[in-house]
């Protein structure tokens, strides 16, 4: 077919070579060339020769493929809608309300909400993995192999939704269906368990509304947010963040790198719930551990402080970059901390350690950071009074790359003797303070 009209084309050529030669029309050579340019263009014979400049108009199709377009926007917009299930039903209460088996009727009447809607909404949930369905009057057996069975439906719907083959018009049959929290939803969110995430999703869902407001603050410039009810909801958020994973490897990590034993003192600077410096005093009865953050944080670190009866760990109020950090340390630990990267620390922690002491240091590097717009826009977007941030992702103005901070600490004799890369993506870094 190609062929056929790659030789009509050249043919078509001769012709207009031939008509456009003296004493023709142009206008009328020109109009009816533009006929035949849309004809195959299009691969479509047009018989009405009427108004030809608007059917080529018609028939023309972009250069850059439309499916490219479509699949991103209906991605992002089927992950906002995913998003949305998920806040709502945070909101509503329906996973708390879901920890004893409901219908669709019966979670919609306790949570005053609407009978009609309510199957919809549970199926979709259902549909994205954060509800178990089972029919009732099920015994135990039977009920796990319907819940096996429908999460089984429930993958194979998800892969139809992401090809765009499903039918959105298709009607919910869970007239004898009754509803459970599943696996997932009731591991990270019901607020009785030890992994839940509820004060991370209320975070989240505060970033998508600073989101909504993008045109208004590209306008206007960064938000200013208040220090003080930032950090004491952001403290839970990066704590319950930890107890996923994050905390664990990091203990691992370092224990596998620090003998424990000689470590009797200790600093998590910047440490915020103070988690670490928890875990680490758990791993030697004679160790002293101290969480330094600013006033309205350390409020917060003395809740988890007590609530993991943490005797031998205390707090320091203070301004890392004003204040005095304490004297005496064996190690120094610092987790993504903001200031992480700032030089003017260095010799401050350097004093603060005793000789021989270690510096443990966990920061994303920049060359991750650099590469992610999205997240550097994100991290711009909001600031704290009389504070500016660099250009990248969780960095300050007076930051230096990771690359260069590691190689200043060896200027105040901090030697570097591991960096390793953390499967999230972080690197950390070990320094001994130099005898």
């Amino acid at each position: 077919m190609e062929t056929q009209i790659g030789n009509k084309a050249e043919s078509d050529k001769e012709v207009h070579k031939q008509q456009t030669e003296p004493g023709t029309e142009p206008s009328t050579q020109n109009k009816e060339a533009e006929e035949v340019k849309s004809q195959l263009s299009a691969g479509i014979e047009i018989k009405d020769g009427n108004n030809a400049e608007k059917a080529e108009e018609l028939f023309q199709k972009p250069e850059i493929d439309f499916d490219r377009f479509f699949k991103f926007i209906d991605s992002s917009i089927q992950g906002l809608k995913e998003y949305s299930l998920i806040a709502s039903a945070l909101e509503l209460g329906v996973f708390e309300a879901l920890d004893t088996p409901l219908s669709a009727r019966s979670l919609a009447e306790k949570l005053g909400c609407d009978p009609l809607l309510m199957p919809y909404f549970c199926e979709a949930l259902h549909n994205i993995g954060f509800l178990d369905r089972f029919e009732e009057g099920m015994d135990k057996e039977e009920e796990k192999a319907q819940i096996v069975k429908a999460d089984s439906v429930a993958s194979q719907e998800k892969g139809k939704s992401e090809t765009g083959s499903e039918n959105p018009d298709k009607e919910v049959n869970n007239g004898g269906a009754v509803y459970l929290v599943s696996e997932l939803s009731a591991t990270y969110l019901l607020e009785s368990s030890p992994f839940s995430q509820q004060h991370y999703l209320a975070e989240r869902v505060r970033n998508v509304e600073r989101w909504a407001r993008l045109p208004q603050i590209l306008k206007q410039g960064p938000e200013i947010v208040e220090k003080g009810p930032f950090f004491g909801e952001i403290v839970h958020c990066m704590a319950e963040n930890a107890r996923c994973g994050l905390l664990q490897e990091t203990i691992k990590v370092v224990t596998e790198n620090i003998d424990f034993t000689n470590v009797k003192k200790l600093l998590d600077i910047g440490g915020g719930h103070g988690l670490y410096a928890v875990a680490f005093s758990k791993l030697n009865e004679d160790l002293q551990s101290f969480v330094f953050d600013l006033p309205p944080v350390t409020a917060e670190t003395r809740y988890f402080i007590e609530k993991h009866g943490a005797s031998r760990v205390d707090t320091i109020q203070g301004d890392f970059f004003k204040d005095e950090i304490g004297s005496n340390y064996d190690l120094i630990f610092s987790s993504f901390n903001p200031g992480g990267k700032v030089p003017s620390l260095i010799p401050k922690i350097a004093e603060a350690l005793n000789p021989g002491g270690f510096f443990v240091t966990r920061q994303m590097p920049d060359e991750k950071m650099k590469s992610n717009p999205l997240l550097s826009l994100d991290w711009n977007l909001w600031t704290f009074e009389g504070v500016k941030k660099g250009r990248s992702g969780y960095s300050f103005e007076n930051s230096v790359p990771f690359n260069e901070y590691m190689e200043l600490l060896g200027n105040y004799g901090l030697e570097v003797f591991r960096a390793l890369d953390m499967t999230d993506g972080s690197r950390i870094v070990f320094a001994r303070k130099i005898t």
